[in-house]
């Protein structure tokens, strides 16, 4: 696939996100509220939304490391930076590339045994834990939505 066309779809997701993300802060700071809504549920959905959003934006910025027309040039700019300019000289032709979606790697593996990773290391961290803070929030929604509802079928009831 083109690395361009894998950018493209890369920022086509991302900038949802990121839009949300953005509101979300815009909002925090004018009313210094975190939440929208008001309800027992909104918020935890709101925060399920935003975790989700970041996990979406850290997956497409990791992604994007190492996109470039040429696949070799970014493993040999990385190799330059970690072990200096004079670090290999030989053939783009030998180095292979293995790239994983989760967790989202990009390794470079050069015949002299030298592996070389693309993607961030705090990509797969920051993924992990806004999954987690999605899940939490869906727990917390869920529990919310449960207590609010038998609250209002205990006030019918007397």
């Amino acid at each position: 696939m083109s690395p361009i066309l894998v950018a493209v779809a890369a920022v086509l997701v991302a900038l949802p996100a990121a839009a949300f993300l953005l509101v979300k802060v815009v909002h925090l700071l004018a009313t210094r509220r975190p939440g929208m809504s008001r309800g027992a549920v909104g918020p935890w959905v709101e925060g399920a939304v935003a975790c989700l959003c970041a996990a979406v934006l850290a997956f497409a910025l990791g992604g994007l490391s190492g996109i470039d027309s040429r696949p070799t040039r970014p493993c040999l700019e990385e190799r330059a930076a970690q072990f200096g300019p004079r670090s290999y000289r030989t053939p783009d032709g030998d180095m292979k590339i293995t790239s994983r979606s989760f967790p989202l790697s990009k390794v470079c593996d050069f015949p002299d045994g030298t592996s070389v990773e693309l993607v961030p290391v705090w990509t797969n961290p920051l993924i992990v834990i806004a999954l987690a803070g999605v899940a939490a929030c869906g727990v917390g929604a869920v529990r919310a939505g449960s207590s609010s509802r038998s609250s209002r079928t205990a006030g019918q009831r007397a």
